[in-house]
């Protein structure tokens, strides 16, 4: 079996999760069988489930156990290091043992004495889930070692005010050299607000990058790149908002960009994404210095001046919008929907079906709900050019991502917009293996005409569409 071959069969079983029978449950909390996270995590062994109830644990621990995971029961409880010494120097979970997962946990504080305090650490073999988490304040969000095996699920979770480390060094999210990432239905904003660049709000080295309906919004806050995937390789950028404001710094995706041991022939799948530029100077899109680094860009809106791409081959750049007017609902306040006059309303094209991917389609399937969930996605007429669909009613058991929190959640920067009931099996929920099993249903590939630099603006709205109001709390 070829590498392709093999790693979509891979991602199948990534996004179902690390399923391993729990041996047993050790509850924490007041009242529970242990009072601290420390001593379960001591009587555990391989397989078991930590049930931390709701309340504030001040606690870091290092877990060696292979196949445990760590889930929050009813009130999404809080490991706050904010101010304390994290003795094992690394995290506030520090994840060792093979196949790890946390559901519905507060990681807050995690800072440690080289500024890379994550707040969890992925240190082990096998795969790694992460679910309905809010990551806070951290020097990293999730920081994962070199493992050219491992695969990582990371959906549903908020990352805020992280990067608080080594300027330039400590991000919101930070993968290593690892298999695969996929990155789905995450809100991840607003870095640590002091210095002039604060890192990235998501970077990956691994080969594979799965980047699908997620908010990643600097906000009010500097930041560096908004994806960084230095080292090229496959991925695969769907269905996102994107957004930078403050500073000089105007490069938003940087691929393939001469950090590290780049990928031959890398390829770079821009679909149906909303970048919104608002930085000081005009923008670049997306930057690769790698020279055969391939590039398809297709039915993406680009708000603000600047280039699209630079360096690299574009093997396609087609029904692209890039405007000043976009017709947004209310940008100023980060709800990207498109208004009834947006130059993105049935713009879009058909997009092809990556070929290094057997099966793998690009056309999105999903849309992000605020603050960190999706709904299914249906063209209303010809599709729509970036991440929303104008007049959008979700397909019948189309939410491929199920629901982060309690609420819808706020349209606004700053804090977790939903309480977050999470879920308590190891293996989470349906939804996401469902958005996988889509993403590999081939479709035909068809090519529109280029238009010019790819601007293709179109001004009527379609007809019938309505506009679907930003969900407020």
């Amino acid at each position: 079996m070829g590498s392709n071959t093999r790693f979509a069969v891979a991602i199948v079983v990534g996004l179902a999760a690390p399923a391993v029978a729990a041996a047993s449950t050790l509850t924490v909390g007041v009242g529970q069988t242990y009072t601290t996270l420390a001593d379960a995590v001591a009587a555990s062994t391989d397989g078991d489930t930590i049930a931390i109830h709701g309340g504030t644990y001040h606690e870091a621990v290092k877990i060696t156990h292979a196949n445990i995971t760590v889930v929050g029961v009813g009130e999404r409880p809080v490991l706050d290091m904010t101010g304390l010494a994290i003795d094992n120097g690394k995290g506030i979970l520090d994840a060792v043992g093979a196949n790890f997962a946390v559901e519905n946990v507060e990681l807050r504080g995690a800072a440690v004495s080289d500024q890379n305090g994550a707040g969890l650490r992925w240190e082990g073999d096998g795969t790694l889930a992460v679910r309905d988490c809010i990551f806070r304040s951290n020097e990293d969000g999730i920081l994962g070692g070199d493992f050219p095996d491992n695969t990582a699920i990371i959906e549903r979770n908020e990352f805020v005010d992280n990067g608080r480390g080594d300027v330039g060094f400590t991000h919101s999210v930070y993968f290593g050299e690892v298999d695969s990432v996929t990155f789905q239905a995450n809100w991840s904003h607003a870095l640590c607000p002091d210095g002039g660049d604060i890192g990235h709000l998501f970077k990956s080295r691994a080969k594979h990058n799965f980047v699908l309906y997620n908010r990643i919004t600097a906000e009010d806050t500097h930041s560096s790149y908004e994806l960084n995937m230095p080292e090229g390789g496959e991925a695969y950028v769907i269905g996102n908002l994107v957004q930078q404001r403050v500073g000089g710094q105007t490069i938003m995706i940087s691929f393939g960009d001469g950090d590290g041991t780049q990928t031959p022939a890398s390829h770079l799948y821009l679909v149906n994404n909303t970048l919104v530029s608002e930085s000081s100077g005009p923008a670049t899109f997306v930057r690769t210095t790698q020279s055969d680094a391939q590039l398809v860009l297709v039915n993406n809106l680009f708000v603000g001046a600047g280039t699209l791409t630079s360096g690299g081959v574009v093997a396609a750049m087609t029904a692209n919008v890039m405007t000043t007017t976009p017709g947004f609902v209310d940008q100023a306040g980060f709800d990207y929907h498109l208004g009834s006059g947006s130059p993105a309303i049935d713009a879009g094209s058909d997009a092809p079906t990556a070929p290094t991917a057997p099966a793998m389609p690009l056309t999105p399937v999903q849309q992000y709900v605020q603050p960190t969930s999706g709904e299914g996605r249906a063209a209303v007429g010809t599709l729509d050019v970036g991440a929303y669909e104008f007049g959008n009613v979700a397909p019948a058991g189309g939410d491929g991502t199920g629901g982060g929190g309690a609420d819808a959640g706020g349209s606004g920067g700053g804090d977790d917009g939903g309480g977050g009931g999470g879920c308590c099996e190891a293996g989470g929920r349906g939804g996401a293996g469902g958005l996988a099993l889509g993403a590999l249903v081939g479709i035909a590939l068809r090519r529109r005409r280029r238009a010019g630099s790819g601007r293709v603006i179109r001004s009527a709205p379609g007809a019938g569409k309505t506009h679907v109001p930003w969900p407020q709390r």
